[in-house]
């Protein structure tokens, strides 16, 4: 076996770091000014030497791997000295001395990184990047080098045991398993839409394997699957009921009996909305003997504490007699005794956190504030803030990191009342829920992508939304917010809410610049030829017209209840023409989510049924070609 982690066998690529290593300071410079958050000052700090070693020491053989580890947005290392910081909007990693909390260095990695892991012998660390693909191996206890392997379309989850890393290929649903020594892909292994967390365990009771299991957690679905690690095939898909979604963390307790996962319950068939009765925040809890739900261990954030939003990640105490769950919509932080499954304290941490990572010894909690730039330390003996570390500049522009800010928010009740609902409840990160709500005003509607919104104007299936800012509406009736303007809202047709509040145009500045991911889907000249050939001679380019693939106009394609419709400009059964861009991640469609995929939408209604009228090969192309979109022809 190679001695050292290579991974740059795999790709020769390098990034260099924001700060030398060889020097003796670190230096974190600000890139960008924001006025919604007090920006860090330039500070100058201390390396700890025994952190970067020379290159003669970093032979090394591999560390046999036991007990447990999840992929989170920060995490300590095992040996107890640094904690790893993803940045998703400066594309990088922090490092800070968990001891003196000194800022040992940022580091460039890929685009959107989400999910880190040390491997179990602390020297290197595993960076999921989301946005471009590549997982980053930092040798972080060595030299402070930075190289990238490619993987599969939009990584999210990351882990590593003595000998492989393993990834979560969010896109087209796969993990991928890698050799440690030098980068090989040891298999590529199918698991069903959008696998996000990541937890992998070792020991502890008879139940589990001795080679180890990996559980996969499904954002959208809140199903987990299990792999066992030593034949590499899927053992079971658990599920953890109806409705859960936002699952991207898995937490498994010291012994490995249980395993807890912080989610969102989506109260989609509810006809009697209302803010307390449309999500509920929550950490169900799987039995990992048998890999079945358990009901009565299931905590409910918002009685075991207070009304909370978007349970994002958790950690376990040593001694597994608490759960630490970060809300990244409410910003704050639940301790629950889980013996009786009640709040111990509630603590106010930074914007958007996502990441939380316990100190080995359990006396340090660690908690990653990604749209603040800032690391909350909390004594756990105390449960009291003890620190914020500034870790990262945030270089967006100042009035879109302020809309992400609110985008994510449901701290304020200009948002939501009670902390209950923000814009990423049902539009995580700009996408979709998956979901189709049947009590909403208008009637049924399915969630859609917000995705180039800016450039497909109006929104709201029933088109009624004709500028960006009119989504304060939405805070107020459907969020339950008082809202971001000042006195009574406009009609959403009549005088525009563009320029009225400052909050409101920053939102839809953020929601302006959510641009369309391009398609996982790829297809050779020949297919896309003959899918786009089929798609023009059927008319489709009549209404979905390119560049941005749709006309802006209201339809009747004979899928809509008029019983059930109930827009109030009287739209009736006349919907949106939707932008097909990215519509391979947008599942299920049509306004009331009525065809599961793209064959069903070919066979649904008088004007998109025209499975008969063409061959198979047809079908197939055009299938391929509308899922490839933003295909570059």
């Amino acid at each position: 076996m190679v001695a050292a982690l290579v991974f740059a066998a795999c790709t020769g690529e390098a990034t260099s770091t924001l700060a030398p290593p060889a020097t003796p300071t670190a230096t974190v410079t600000p890139t960008a000014t924001s006025s919604a958050v007090a920006a860090p000052t330039a500070t100058s700090l201390p390396v700890p030497r025994a952190t970067l070693a020379s290159p003669a020491q970093q032979v090394r053989t591999f560390q046999e791997f036991a007990g447990a580890v999840s992929s989170s947005a920060v995490s300590v290392s095992p040996d107890g000295l640094i904690v790893a910081a993803v940045n998703p909007d400066s594309d990088s990693v922090t490092l800070v001395d968990a001891l003196t909390l000194d800022v040992i260095d940022e580091f460039l990695v890929g685009d959107d990184p989400r999910t880190l892991s040390f491997t179990p012998d602390s020297k290197s660390l595993l960076v999921a990047n989301r946005g471009s693909g590549t997982i980053s191996v930092l040798e972080a206890r060595v030299s402070g080098k930075v190289t990238n392997l490619a993987v599969g379309f939009m990584p999210y989850g990351v882990v590593a045991d003595g000998q492989r890393a393993y990834v979560a290929e969010f896109a087209l649903g796969n993990v991928a398993i890698f050799e440690l020594a030098d980068g090989s892909r040891v298999k590529r292994l199918p698991v069903g839409p959008f696998p996000a967390g990541l937890a992998l365990f070792k020991g502890g009771e008879s139940a589990v394997r001795e080679a180890g299991m990996l559980l996969v957690s499904h954002f959208f679905s809140g199903e987990v699957t299990v792999i066992d690690l030593n034949t590499l095939d899927i053992v079971t898909v658990a599920s953890t009921g109806v409705g859960t979604n936002l699952s991207q963390s898995i937490s498994v307790a010291p012994g490995g009996a249980m395993a807890y996962l912080p989610q969102t319950r989506s109260n989609a068939t509810n006809i009697a909305l209302n803010f307390d009765t449309t999500v509920f925040p929550m950490v169900n809890v799987l039995d990992l003997a048998d890999y079945s739900l358990l009901p009565r261990q299931r905590i409910t954030i918002d009685t075991a504490d207070q009304p909370a939003s978007i349970p994002f990640s958790a950690v376990i105490s040593p001694d597994g007699g608490r759960i630490y769950v970060v809300h990244a919509g409410s910003n704050n932080l639940s301790v629950i005794d889980l013996a009786s499954n009640r709040g111990l304290a509630n603590i106010s941490v930074g914007a958007n956190p996502r990441g939380i990572a316990l100190a080995p010894d359990g006396s340090r909690l660690f908690v990653n504030n990604t749209l603040d730039g800032t690391l909350t330390v909390v004594d756990t003996a105390t449960l009291a803030v003890t620190d914020t570390v500034p870790i990262t500049m945030i270089s967006l522009d100042p009035d879109i990191l302020q809309g992400k800010k609110l985008f994510n928010s449901a701290a304020a009740s200009a948002l939501t009342t009670d902390q209950w609902i923000s814009c990423a409840v049902c539009h995580f990160d700009g996408g979709m829920d998956g979901r189709t709500w049947q009590g909403f005003p208008d009637g049924p509607r399915n969630t859609p992508a917000l995705f180039g919104v800016g450039e497909s104007l109006p929104i709201h299936w029933s088109g009624d939304l004709d500028e960006l800012q009119d989504v304060e509406l939405t805070i107020r009736d459907i969020q339950f917010g008082t809202g971001l303007v000042t006195g009574p809202a406009h009609d959403s047709l009549g005088a525009p809410h563009a320029g009225i509040s400052v909050d409101l145009d920053a939102l839809a500045a953020y929601m302006n610049s959510l641009a369309v991911t391009s398609s996982p889907y790829i297809i050779n000249a020949a297919q896309v030829k003959a899918g786009r050939e089929t798609f023009n001679s059927l008319g489709c380019q009549s209404c979905h017209m390119p560049p941005n693939f749709t006309d802006s106009e209201l339809h009747n394609v004979g899928t809509g209840d008029p019983a059930k419709e109930k827009n109030s400009h009287g739209r009736g059964a006349n919907f949106d023409t939707p932008s097909l861009l990215g519509v391979w991640q947008t599942a299920p469609y049509f306004h009331d989510g009525s065809a599961a995929t793209l064959e069903e939408v070919f066979q649904t209604g008088p004007v998109h049924n025209i499975s008969g009228g063409i061959t198979e090969e047809e079908l197939r192309a055009l299938i391929e070609y509308v899922r490839a979109l933003p295909v570059v022809e």
